[in-house]
């Protein structure tokens, strides 16, 4: 029997299908909660502190942003009324909206947002880059604080607006003075659902409660701007890594959302008439190739280029995705959407040899270094693309070791900065949206800052230098030019190597409404019938 042909069967037969929730439980809130079928696991309740896909998630639904992007990337005042620019654009007077408040019923205070923006420029790439402009904050009153600045920096909004992680979450002063290097464990958000905590479970299951103190904007959800409406009285996620389990929930309705279907699914998920498949992020999912540039044998930048040579994109988007219509090779550091999206630098992506990447990786000085690639198995496209990385370099002679786990395990084990034998490791495979790398601020992995740099520590003084310029430039032309200058400086150094992109499909139930184009997973304005 083929796979989707068992797939099929299983989905329709009532005698296989998990029970997920209490019965008397799930069937008397089945009508104002928001079932969600979830891929990975919330493993951590810090949207700063980790950039993990359902983290970001969880922090959309329970904190709030002084501002919001807009699908155009154009920042919209959120938390905030507006905001002032004054001193030639060397000073920024924003104010909160009227009546915000906290989970704990604490008024939203000037002191707050303070406190959230400097922690978060601690740690994003934005925000680092946002930090160096700014010169002092000053609290005006509980709802007017004042941002000056060394000299004008137009991005300011757009940073503090940003759909890609981290983004500036506000939380209460109290949460926000924790070290940034240190995970917050409190859940007391500032968005339009309370995070239950209590019904928590790691790996198996999280809930949030519509929060009545939560005031949205009146102006229409656009992007991650606009009215955030809680529209259920619940969100509940469900954790299930069995896609052939997920679907017969979804199919059989004791689930209603399901973010990510696997490809091979859809098919059968389109010919069920009471689900619709749909795009909601139209930017897409980038794939990428994270390589450790802190230890052998990825440190060598020749060897990184010997496998840059190698790697045929083709080979990687098709081993997750057979529709060819959901499927893009890029040749850019930038997403098919950036203003900045060319092919300048990517020669070596053309190159595609197996051959020519042999030659070059014993040129480099390769001497058979145990390499180690963290798999994600828990992402059916992500898995695939790691195992096609293991037969690429074990063809091209390197000494290879692909270990298994989930997103939970791969976001502990990537922080280890030790060698592969004292647990660290040589590269993974990662994905994020277009809106994630749209431009030179927001594209935390084109950061080459060494330590401050995303996982893999790229050290290239050059990069930054181009980042910066492109920063201080006021001229679009000018900025373009920096921005290309930078992708080809990147392609020299490999921070990471591009895959190509995937469009990816949601799954719902016919009588859930609302769902918006977004480039995040926001269950915000989503409601049933």
């Amino acid at each position: 029997m083929k796979r989707r042909q068992f797939l099929t069967g299983a989905s329709l037969a009532a005698g296989s299908l998990p029970i997920l929730a209490r019965p008397g439980l799930a069937q008397k809130s089945a009508a104002t909660t928001l079932r969600v079928i979830r891929n990975g696991n919330l493993a951590s309740l810090d949207p700063i502190w980790t950039t993990a896909p359902p983290t970001k998630d969880y922090a959309f639904l329970t904190f709030d942003q002084l501002l919001a992007v807009d699908m155009a990337y154009v920042p919209q005042p959120q938390m905030a009324e507006g905001w002032t620019v004054e001193d030639e654009g060397r000073t920024y007077l924003l104010g909160l909206r009227e009546g915000l408040k906290f989970h704990d019923g604490e008024p939203v205070r000037s002191a707050d947002c303070i406190a959230s923006i400097q922690r978060w420029g601690a740690r994003d790439g934005f925000g680092q880059l946002t930090m160096k402009f700014i010169d002092t904050f000053d609290a005006v009153d509980d709802r007017r604080f004042r941002i000056k600045l060394k000299k004008p920096f137009p991005l300011l909004p757009a940073a503090l607006g940003k759909s890609s992680s981290s983004q500036c979450f506000i939380m209460p002063e109290r949460m926000a003075k924790t070290d940034p290097m240190k995970a917050v464990t409190d859940t007391i958000g500032s968005g339009p659902y309370r995070f239950l905590k209590d019904e928590w479970v790691s790996g198996a299951r999280a809930a949030w409660a519509r929060f009545d103190g939560y005031i949205p904007r009146k102006e229409p959800v656009n992007g991650i701007a606009g009215g955030r409406i809680p529209a259920v009285a619940r969100v509940a996620w469900t954790f299930i890594n069995d896609s052939s389990t997920a679907m017969a929930a979804l199919q059989a309705g004791e689930q209603d959302y399901w973010d990510s279907p696997p490809p091979d699914l859809l098919p059968i998920l389109r010919e069920d008439r009471n689900i619709v498949v749909a795009t909601r992020n139209p930017t897409g999912n980038y794939y990428m190739l994270q390589l450790n540039h802190t230890q052998p044998p990825f440190d060598n930048p020749r060897i990184r280029q010997a496998v840059a040579m190698a790697v045929d994109q083709s080979d990687f988007l098709k081993s997750a995705v057979s529709d060819p219509a959901l499927i893009k090779p890029c040749y850019s550091y930038y997403g098919a959407d950036s203003p900045y999206a060319s092919e300048d630098g990517a020669d070596i992506l053309k190159v595609r040899s197996i051959d020519k990447a042999r030659t070059a990786l014993k040129d480099a000085g390769y001497a058979g270094e145990p390499v180690v690639i963290l798999g994600v198995m828990d992402s059916p496209a992500t898995a695939a693309m790691c195992q096609v990385a293991e037969d690429l370099l074990r063809r091209i002679g390197m000494n290879v070791k692909l270990v298994a786990m989930d997103f939970a395990t791969l976001a502990q084990r990537r922080v280890s900065r030790e060698p592969v034998d004292k647990g660290g490791w040589s590269l993974f495979v990662t994905v994020w949206t277009g809106s994630d790398i749209v431009n030179p601020a927001v594209h935390q992995m084109l950061r080459a800052g060494g330590p401050t740099a995303w996982f893999g520590w790229p050290n290239d003084p050059q990069m930054e230098s181009l980042r910066d310029q492109w920063a201080n430039a006021t001229d679009a032309d000018e900025q373009k030019r920096l921005a290309v200058m930078l992708q080809v400086q990147a392609f020299k150094t490999l921070p990471y190597i591009p895959l190509g992109s995937v469009l990816n499909q949601v799954a719902y139930r016919r009588n859930v409404t609302g769902v918006f184009p977004s480039p995040v997973f926001a269950y915000w304005n989503i409601a049933k019938t």
